[in-house]
């Protein structure tokens, strides 16, 4: 037996014992997921400044923060959630229970991501520890810092059977692949994201895909430009642009293109100094490898900004691209890197056309002082999210559902969202054993032929409708004969008097 395999049942029989289905329970394993990340934060920090050369600044701000506000909001929530969710009733089920029942999956499959290791493998253990599932951890070997503390630590704070923390390469991922889960919830690239859809299938495992993509900027040419620019450049080269929802590209008319390249230099200057090399909270690219990938990316355009480099430190400088076309390298796949082409577009409706000729993005980005401009973009484009005047933030946002559409990925997660997504929504419909009599009624042949369709058409009125129709049915009763009143519903005729 694989040690995979033993993790899984382990996970499974541990989860069989429903010890995970009392709400004090989550909520004391939610409780300890967060001293965890107060008591190990220096712990933390260190693994990511030597994964990706962050400050222990830009870790608290990008990865725990946000982790303690979910975990917060959960345990704030978790009653309400998990609570049946009562439904609208038909006319044939107004004197029953009919709700919604949330209840646990079973036992579940993280995959992480080296980008953000922390808060995008922890984000979804939060939604399925409150879910009441059992979720086999997965980091990225990419991120080996990380993994290593996760796969050390997180044992001490939370169930060792029920959340266990697999760590490894391609063969230990692709083994946990083979197993049966169900449900495996992946952050990463599309290619991969299809290999894991393809290992889900033979289960008929559901999925959660977070992936990625070229996510455009349209920068409206009558918008302020200087306060654009300077949003622009704060959400593309946070963590030296490896992150999946940063602009990837920008759209913009000619005649705007050099402002833009002018204003975005300019507060790369001021976030990160004349020397971004030597400033503690700019990053590193992960790996090598994925440092000659980059620098290949950039063969074909024209450096307006930056494009210092040194492959022994993994640093590029924030860049800026000029002279891009659909066939540049740059545009070929997505960057996830400190590197902004600029496409020039001849307005919004060739902007909306360069997007729809593309796959599905994780977020469209666009900065306009006209709403009508932002209504047209939303109606006439498909992304996972929209967001206007601003990058990345709502991403931070717990009511929205975050996730993309078409490549950029399926299912969603954040708040509430994460608990859906994690559960069985179950439907429930509890009757009582009574007013039988009403049912075994002789009637002739006509009439109980009659009452079939009765029966039939009443199941498709509404409830706005029933008391209407009882009161039709009592002034039928008064002025017609006992022959026609025999016409209607047994249910009808036995419950007109409630009304």
């Amino acid at each position: 037996m694989s040690r995979e395999l033993l993790v899984v049942q382990r996970a499974r029989k541990s989860f069989q014992t429903g010890k995970t289905k009392p709400l004090e329970y989550r909520i004391h394993q939610l409780k300890n997921l967060l001293r965890f990340l107060s008591e190990r934060r220096s712990d933390i920090a260190d693994a990511v400044k030597r994964d990706l050369g962050k400050s222990a600044h830009g870790t608290e701000l990008f990865e725990t923060l946000g982790l303690e506000g979910e975990i917060n909001l959960a345990i704030e929530k978790l009653a309400e959630w998990a609570a049946p969710r009562p439904v609208e009733k038909s006319l044939l089920t107004i004197f029953d229970e009919v709700y919604i029942q949330p209840e646990p999956l079973g036992v579940m499959l993280i995959i992480g991501t080296w980008n953000y290791p922390w808060a995008i493998t922890l984000q979804p253990l939060v939604g399925a520890i409150a879910a009441g599932n059992a979720a086999v951890i997965k980091p990225s070997e990419v991120s080996s810092h990380s993994a290593k503390v996760m796969e050390e630590l997180l044992p001490q704070y939370l169930d060792k059977d029920l959340y266990p923390v697999v760590t490894g390469g391609v063969p230990e991922t692709q083994e946990l692949l083979k197993q049966r889960f169900d449900h495996i919830f992946y952050t990463g690239s599309s290619t991969v994201g299809k290999l894991v859809m393809a290992a889900a299938a033979p289960h008929l495992t559901p999925v959660t895909l977070e992936l990625g993509g070229k996510s455009p900027c349209y920068i409206d040419k009558n918008c302020d430009i200087r306060v654009a620019c300077r949003r622009i450049t704060w959400g593309k080269f946070v963590n030296c642009g490896q992150t999946c929802i940063a602009p990837d590209f920008i759209l913009c008319e000619p005649s705007i293109q050099s402002q833009v390249v002018e204003e975005i230099k300019k507060c790369i200057k001021e976030f990160y100094t004349d020397n971004p090399e030597t400033f503690e909270d700019y990053g590193r690219i992960i790996n090598q490898r994925h440092f000659k990938r980059l620098m290949a990316l950039m063969e074909g355009s024209t450096v307006a900004v930056g494009g210092n480099s040194d492959e022994s430190q993994c640093y590029i400088a924030p860049t800026v691209l000029k002279d891009v076309t659909e066939e540049s390298e740059v545009m070929k796949e997505e960057i996830f890197g400190p590197l902004l082409p600029i496409i020039t577009v001849s307005g919004v409706d060739e902007a909306i056309q360069f997007i729809n000729e593309r796959e599905k993005p994780l977020v469209i980005y666009i900065f306009s002082h006209d709403n009508k401009l932002i209504k047209k973009v939303i109606a006439e484009t498909s992304s996972g999210a929209l967001l206007a005047n601003d990058c990345l933030v709502h991403y931070t946002v717990s009511a929205l559902p975050f996730g993309g559409v078409g490549n950029s990925g399926m299912g969603c997660y954040h708040g509430r969202h994460s608990f859906d997504q994690l559960s069985h929504l179950r439907s429930c419909l509890i009757k009582q054993l009574k007013m039988e009599g009403v049912n075994s009624m002789r009637y002739p042949p006509h009439t109980a032929k009659k009452l079939g369709w009765a029966r039939f058409l009443l199941k498709q009125v509404n409830m706005c409708r029933l008391r209407r129709m009882a009161l039709l049915a009592t002034h039928y009763v008064k002025h017609h004969s006992h022959s026609y009143y025999l016409t209607l519903s047994p249910f009808l005729k036995s419950h007109v008097m409630f009304f």
